[in-house]
């Protein structure tokens, strides 16, 4: 008999923590019908009957901005990298919570039953049309380049779901905290801010306007990068060779933390950066400067930029803190 409700409370808890239509209550009826209009970030105007309650959120970024934005029960998934430490800010606590996790697999969304998914531009475009086609309200957040753009882009998603004043205060909360610390980063001179260059696993990164080029200067961290590349603004890929690296001779390295498909040797390719040949006169190299900040900050999407340009700077100018 122990047996049996041991099996019985096993299958119950799978249940719940599945990614089946069951995961969670629906709320429709006690939603209020107050119809609004919203344009999303790929400038698309969806129209609601009311507040959406049964979420699917495909990107990261707005994983970390709707737990802030919505009560989690509105939440039937997170995305595929939810509670990867190393690129997410979702506790294991809200994973559980949510208990579900989803790619822009079009069958897997669809068991969920969502009134509205959240999507990026680089999500399947036969997957969104798929989702608009059966009626489901598809909204396309934006990557940002700026802080600037990081708010707009929890404000509007604010608005998507019905809680703009919350997305008001969330913005305002994260302006308070970039004024103590500018006040904070302020007080190094202009003549002490240290050059960085960071990597990817292929090569250096950080093109002037991208998202890490805004980052590292509110960091008040010169962006090595940005004086050899063309602005994002201007299409196409750019390759920073090992030449424009030395040429910048940067005070700091910057290397990436996240083995995203497991094939990735983070220490291996440090060990490989300090030791080549091509950089051995670079400051970085002849000081000891090589730092490591998780790649969950270098490629923030969401609310959590304060946290990033903090811990560029506490790890440029330790000092400081």
């Amino acid at each position: 008999m122990k047996k049996i409700i041991f099996v019985f409370m096993l299958i119950i808890c799978g249940f719940l923590l599945g990614c089946g239509t069951g995961t969670k209550p629906l709320q429709e009826e006690s939603q209020p019908h107050v119809a609004y209009s919203v344009i999303d970030d790929a400038g698309r105007k969806l129209s609601f009957e009311r507040k959406p309650v049964r979420i699917v959120s495909l990107t990261y970024g707005t994983d970390e901005i709707l737990v802030e934005l919505v009560d989690w029960k509105r939440i039937r998934a997170f995305s595929r990298w939810a509670g990867d430490k190393e690129i997410s800010f979702i506790t294991r606590e809200q994973l559980i919570d949510v208990g579900c996790k989803v790619n822009d697999n079009l069958e897997a969304i669809l068991k969920l039953e969502p009134d509205l998914v959240v999507a990026s531009a680089a999500t399947s475009y036969d997957v969104v049309q798929s989702l608009e086609n059966i009626g489901i309200k598809v909204y396309i957040a934006r990557s940002p380049h700026n802080y600037h753009e990081m708010c707009e882009k929890i404000l509007r998603l604010a608005e998507a779901v019905g809680e703009k004043a919350q997305g008001e205060a969330m913005v305002s909360r994260m302006n308070e905290r970039m004024e103590a610390l500018e006040q904070r980063l302020s007080k190094l001179p202009n003549e002490k801010r240290k050059v960085a260059v960071a990597f990817n696993f292929t090569s250096a990164m950080g093109r002037r306007g991208d998202l890490l080029d805004d980052m590292l200067t509110m960091a008040h961290v010169i962006n090595g990068a940005a004086a050899v590349t063309p602005p994002i603004s201007e299409h196409g890929s750019v390759t920073i060779s090992k030449e424009m690296v030395v040429g910048i001779n940067p005070d700091v390295f910057l290397l990436p933390t996240w083995n995203y498909n497991n094939k990735q040797d983070v220490r291996g390719y440090a060990y490989e950066v300090r030791h080549d040949p091509a950089y051995k006169d670079i400051k970085a190299v002849k000081n000891n400067q090589i730092k490591f900040v998780s790649d969950r900050y270098r490629y923030v999407a969401s609310q959590h930029i304060v946290e990033a340009v903090e811990a560029i700077a506490r790890t440029i100018y330790p000092e400081l803190f």
